[in-house]
């Protein structure tokens, strides 16, 4: 099974050409030029103005359309964010010390802002979260994950628009088929899924995402399409210990949010995690290790230290933050029965985003 995972994770074969379109009933792209006044506000990224436009001109763009429309803005404004980049004061620095006795500092979702998030990812590591997504955004998300995979394997004719509509330029043309064929063993893309982005982008205003990352990484932030993704994982899931820097690259500015999705960490998996922030990446690919990014078990043992590995217990809504250094696996435990839903979110300053990354501004 590891060889085959291997297989399905280095390979950039792109998606069938019968999952390339959703039919001829749905427009693909979008004209800029039926909506004047909208290119200044795409240049500035003010996505909810030019959204308002595109409504007025259209007032048939609702529900997963309107979701699709606005995905389609943030790549154009995107683009030229990143195009213009205006680089922030990097990296960021906190000298408050939060309460780690348990291996990992814990905040409640109200408490949440910049400061506390870069004090917990810059002096321990990762942050975690308590009930930052509601319940009922969680219920929708594990639905819409599920109905995602099944459209996802069907023929075009049967496919449900909200839950399978390939995400496209501005020119109708598809972005890229790198980010589909990258989001392996049970993850969607959360940009192909007007449904799920609908709930996560209402989630994230809601919560104050947006503009506590912009503050972490002063910089307007861009999602990744790569690494947006809703995941879906069995109770005997394969998992090995690494670092995202080893292939995003140790320079770029960014920050990850995991948001657990259902209850994980006792009887579904979570993460195991190197309590102990890192500044650098450790040795990848020596003996014992799996992929040529990963960091042997041996390895972990030697650079944690004192430090413990810790395996959070998650309820439904809970999340945690973390950057490109935390050395972390997919949680493995024998006595995992269910399955857990979670949705994963690397967020980029836009003039960092990886090369072979695609970015939707936040």
């Amino acid at each position: 099974m590891w060889q085959k995972l291997k297989e399905r994770l280095t390979s950039t074969q792109a998606v069938p050409e019968s999952h390339a379109t959703t039919g001829p009933d749905i427009p693909l792209g979008l004209d800029l030029q039926r909506y004047p006044g909208i290119e200044p506000l795409l240049d500035a990224g003010d996505i909810d103005a030019a959204l308002r436009l595109v409504e007025l001109a259209d007032p048939d763009v609702a529900g997963h359309m309107r979701t699709r429309t606005e995905l389609l803005l943030r790549r154009e404004a995107f683009v030229r964010a990143a195009a213009s980049p205006k680089p922030g004061t990097w990296p960021p620095r906190s000298d408050r010390q939060l309460d780690d006795a348990d291996g990992l500092p814990e905040i409640m979702a109200g408490e949440l802002d910049t400061e506390v998030v870069t004090a917990g990812v810059r002096n321990h590591g990762a942050l975690i979260v308590r009930g930052l997504f509601s319940e009922r955004a969680c219920a929708d998300l594990r639905q819409t994950i599920d109905a995602a995979e099944a459209a996802f394997v069907r023929e075009p004719r049967e496919l449900d628009p909200r839950y399978f509509m390939p995400l496209t330029d501005l020119s109708g043309a598809e972005v890229s088929a790198y980010f589909r064929s990258i989001n392996w063993a049970g993850g969607r893309p959360v940009p192909d899924v007007p449904a799920a982005a609908e709930v996560i982008l209402s989630e994230f205003r809601r919560a104050g995402v947006p503009d506590v990352v912009a503050g972490y990484l002063d910089e307007r932030p861009a999602v990744s399409m790569e690494k947006w993704t809703l995941r879906k994982v069995a109770p005997d899931p394969n998992g090995s210990w690494h670092q995202d820097g080893a292939f995003l690259g140790a320079d770029k500015h960014a920050l990850n949010l995991w948001v657990a999705l259902s209850d994980c960490g006792q009887t579904a998996s979570g993460l195991d995690i190197v309590a102990k922030r890192f500044d650098e990446i450790v040795p990848v690919g020596t003996e014992g290790a799996y992929f040529e990014w990963d960091v042997s078990g041996q390895v972990v043992q030697q650079v944690r230290g004192e430090r413990p590995i810790v395996s959070p217990v998650f309820a439904t809504g809970d999340a945690i933050f973390f950057d490109h250094y935390l050395l972390h696996r997919t949680g493995l435990g024998s006595e995992f029965v269910d399955w857990r839903y979670a949705l994963e979110t690397w967020f980029f300053a836009a003039s960092t985003l990886p090369d072979n990354y695609e970015g939707l501004l936040v």
